[in-house]
């Protein structure tokens, strides 16, 4: 039988393998080596993490907040004050490894968006400034920051084992010797897991609510580019002709501005061209009426197919 330190190593590299199962290895090597830092920081990431004081850095996630509008659905939620927006745009997660696994299975390019609910108390702080009627806030994260969370562990997992091979900690036959514990908890050996946060990019799927700041999964087919273009060229083009109010009007072209913004961003977010487009199509519907003879019918059609 291989060393049992080697055979950890080989499970951290396996870029396709569990973590679940590589933490489960890691646990055994510190129990067996009475290494109770590593073990309680396994522990927790097998388990989930009891105290929001006790979460990392590294899982922390940053996205962009979103209310549930029932007629609209998610549509963007600002808030003015800029350090509420920056409070409120982050919020680590104590999920189980095994749990934020789940919600990336079956998605090897691991896009989407993840929705994350607030806690009772956030929620109720942001539903409270709400102007007209209250819609539940939420934030929406892309999934290659739970990506991140997972490769951290699995980058800490295999530094460790380097490390206690490094010192001829090995663990041939599943077994440790005496000297073998005493040289794994010596210095210069380090089981601090590093500070850092990690802030990639993630898409629509939906973090779970009844967990404080826990996450779920919903998978969003990419749309078509360029018809979005068309679409926004058309609106632009014959705006003017569609008879709206001055409010109407404004509220027509500041989502066209959000679209627009959207398609020149280096990552463009799926979701929130789809909720804008449908915030048009539900406002432009209700002055249809207004606007006979115009291209709107022909327009509202195009976002029809684009949001089915």
């Amino acid at each position: 039988m291989s060393a049992l330190v080697l055979e950890l190593q080989r499970e951290a590299l396996n870029a396709t393998g569990s973590v679940s199962n590589l933490l489960r290895m890691a646990y055994t090597v510190a129990r067996k080596l009475d290494i109770a830092d590593f073990e309680e920081w396994i522990d927790s990431e097998l388990n989930g993490y009891k105290s929001a004081t006790a979460i990392p850095p590294y899982r922390m996630l940053r996205g962009s907040l979103r209310a549930r509008n029932p007629y609209n659905g998610w549509i963007p939620l600002y808030v003015q004050s800029t350090k509420d927006a920056e409070l409120f745009s982050k919020r680590s997660t104590g999920q189980s490894i095994g749990e934020l696994e789940s919600l990336l299975s079956g998605d090897k390019g691991n896009s989407g968006e993840l929705i994350v609910y607030f806690s009772a108390e956030m929620e109720k702080m942001l539903m409270a400034g709400m102007s007209g009627p209250s819609m539940q806030p939420a934030l929406m994260v892309m999934k290659s920051q739970v990506k991140g969370i997972i490769e951290i562990v699995r980058n800490t997992v295999l530094e460790w084992s380097l490390k206690l091979e490094k010192a001829g900690v090995l663990g041939q036959d599943m077994t440790f010797s005496s000297d073998e514990k005493a040289r794994a908890t010596a210095a210069p050996i380090s089981y601090q897991v590093q500070n850092q946060t990690v802030i990639h990019s993630m898409n629509q799927s939906q973090f779970q609510q009844g967990t404080t700041d826990s996450v779920q999964a919903i998978v969003q087919q990419p749309l078509d580019v360029s018809a979005i273009a068309d679409i926004v060229k058309e609106l632009r083009t014959h705006l003017d002709s569609f008879n709206l109010d001055k409010a109407t009007h404004e509220e027509v072209l500041a989502d066209i501005a959000t679209i627009e913004a959207q398609q020149g961003s280096p990552k463009p977010r799926a979701g929130i061209i789809k909720e804008t487009l449908r915030s048009v199509r539900t406002v432009l519907e209700s002055t249809i009426s207004n606007a006979a003879g115009t291209a709107l019918p022909g327009i509202l059609e195009k976002i029809g197919g684009l949001l089915s």
